[in-house]
């Protein structure tokens, strides 16, 4: 993988801050029990190890719990130590037989994910200890800041780079990313003091118990993920049955999706933006279903009728999806996907900033990949001609912005 220019800096950056950090905390705490350094973060590698990866290539880890409790027990360096242990020695399943482990990692991804658990977890040590929390000792005010500080410090530093890595908008994702993690780590976070708070009371061997409550709650991330991917194989499945009806259009929807998701990326729109173009974009023809197959698959331009008769599909679809829960977001831009900038457009007439961004984009890759498809009355038109034809219609077809940024990214 090319890191980007910027990428690098920034992970330069995040190293040398880290190091005067480290030396703060090494020279104003201590680590009392090096038994307990050795528990504290063997846990931590076992929580890391059982991650979980995003769709967006953000990930739910359980060892947020094991930081909040080995800094209550422990104090800031304990913390940190023990963070950057589990995030240096952490073993990720990938697929099949495959691992990533510290011995395959390239070392820059190994220096930066210590930088990050020293940072994230000795940071918010010091703002424990500074509103006055003590070790050893649970203060209910001093622990939520902590806890507080921890999640917005390591979204901030992990967003910064992979901003930079997939040139994204860092705001953007920094706030799909609070959106979505903010509630799943305030739990985790719970389970942390719940594990301190025995660790106090009844020592280390207490700990293991309260164990089991945070391998209860990775189950339920694995399962959220689980049940998305179930939903994109049912997508999938979905086109696949449009596309069978229509051989001409085959791989039509991959491409276009293809596309539009460029096109997105380019604009730097929210993730979850970005994700609703890529589902509308498989199912932008699924109406197509209704139609009948004489007009999809006729080898002759289309009479007036039927071009009235095959104009309901972006309808049809959008009914037959508007009641699936995990598509309801979707509906409207496949219903618009024909919408035209200047209004003349099908099937509600559409215009200028009426139709919504996530259509125009659509609608732009559908026509690019439709000029330049073969198709039974014609031939294709070449990348340049296509480009051509979205330059002179924009602002007319087209959204004028989305179809110079289109030309732009495509050249």
């Amino acid at each position: 993988m090319d890191i980007p220019k910027k990428a690098i800096v920034y992970i330069i950056a995040i190293l040398l801050i880290a190091v005067p950090v480290t030396y703060y905390l090494a020279t104003t705490w201590s680590i009392d029990s090096w038994q307990a350094l050795v528990f504290w973060a063997a846990l931590a590698v076992v929580s890391e190890s059982l991650g979980i990866t995003l769709p967006n290539g953000m990930g739910i880890s359980v060892g947020f719990a094991i930081t909040i409790a080995s800094l209550i027990v422990g104090g800031p360096l304990m913390s940190a130590v023990v963070t950057a242990s589990g995030l240096t020695f952490m073993i990720i399943h990938r697929q099949g037989n495959e691992y990533a482990h510290i011995f395959n990692t390239p070392i820059y991804k190994t220096l930066f994910n210590a930088a990050l658990g020293i940072l994230s977890a000795g940071i918010s040590g010091m703002v424990y200890t500074a509103v006055g929390g003590e070790i050893a000792k649970f203060s209910v005010i001093p622990v939520i800041i902590s806890l507080i500080t921890y999640i917005f410090l390591n979204s901030t530093i992990i967003v910064g780079l992979m901003s930079l890595l997939n040139h994204q908008s860092f705001i953007n994702m920094w706030t799909g990313s609070i959106k979505g993690t903010l509630p799943s780590s305030l739990a985790v976070g719970t389970i942390g003091i719940i594990i301190a708070l025995a660790c106090i009371s009844y020592g280390h061997v207490a700990v293991l118990l309260f164990f089991g409550p945070l391998l209860l709650a990775r189950y339920s991330f694995k399962q959220y993920v689980n049940m998305r991917d179930i939903y994109m194989e049912t997508i999938h499945a979905l086109n696949k049955t449009m596309e069978a009806k229509d051989s001409y259009t085959s791989g039509h929807a991959a491409r276009v999706e293809e596309y539009a998701v460029k096109l997105a990326k380019a604009l730097k729109i929210p993730h979850q933006k970005v994700e609703n173009i890529k589902t509308a974009a498989i199912l932008h023809d699924i109406g197509k279903i209704g139609i009948d197959d004489s007009i999809l698959r006729k080898p002759l331009p289309l009479t007036q009728a039927e071009y009235e008769e095959i104009q309901r599909h972006p309808v049809i679809g959008a009914e037959i999806i508007k009641d699936v829960a995990f598509l309801k977001d979707v509906a409207d831009i496949i219903r618009h996907h024909h919408e035209r900038y200047d209004g003349k457009g099908y099937p509600d007439g559409l215009k200028g900033s009426e139709i919504s961004y996530e259509a125009s984009i659509l609608a732009i890759a559908d026509v690019f990949d439709a000029m330049t498809s073969k198709r039974p009355y014609r031939e294709p038109l070449s990348k340049e001609a296509a480009l051509e034809e979205i330059r002179l219609n924009a602002g007319t077809q087209f959204n004028p912005e989305l179809a110079c940024k289109f030309i732009e990214i495509m050249k």
